[in-house]
């Protein structure tokens, strides 16, 4: 486990349940979008939100996530509060 708390060997494949476990994420994350009408397009992952439009790439930085433009840090969420077991 490396100092922030990431354990790679934790998100290693695994064919038990993971169908199930990827369709459970997608559909979650699919709610989410539309609860706050934001659209993701593109290899980059490039986040739209209605009536505002580009607003940057996504990306996830392990404790926080981020919307990023030009290496630029534009918007961050709190900081993870879970832990690994």
């Amino acid at each position: 486990m490396s100092s922030n708390g990431f354990n790679e060997n934790k998100y290693t494949n695994s064919l038990t349940g993971s169908t199930e476990k990827v369709n459970s994420f997608l559909n979650d994350l699919r709610d989410l979008l539309n609860k706050h009408n934001v659209k993701l397009y593109g290899e980059y992952c490039e986040v739209y939100m209605k009536n505002q439009g580009f607003l940057g790439y996504l990306e996830d930085n392990i404790e926080t996530v981020e919307i990023t433009d030009n290496d630029k840090s534009l918007y961050s969420s709190y900081k993870c509060l879970i832990k690994d077991n």
